[in-house]
């Protein structure tokens, strides 16, 4: 898995997102991410889970909504974060 933590993604809608932290599950790769202002500078108040995806041959993310992956994955990026 290509280490993308600090780097900016951009959506399909503009919005830029850094990468704080990431994780492979099940063969699947996720980010926890931070919204940074248009400048890149500053990280706002939004965080998300992501997924990555790949359709049509493309690498994509979409956001977690399965509940027990977001509470796997929360719990395993706050022990990193403590150790």
């Amino acid at each position: 898995m290509e280490n993308l933590i600090h780097s900016i993604i951009t959506l399909d809608n503009q919005e830029k997102y850094m990468v704080l932290n990431q994780a492979t599950y099940q063969g699947n790769q996720y980010f926890f991410v931070a919204k940074v202002a248009e400048d890149e500078e500053d990280i706002l108040d939004d965080f998300k889970l992501l997924e990555l995806v790949e359709v049509a041959g493309e690498k994509s993310v979409q956001l977690v909504t399965d509940e027990k992956i977001i509470d796997l994955l929360t719990k395993y990026f706050q022990k990193e974060e403590t150790e």
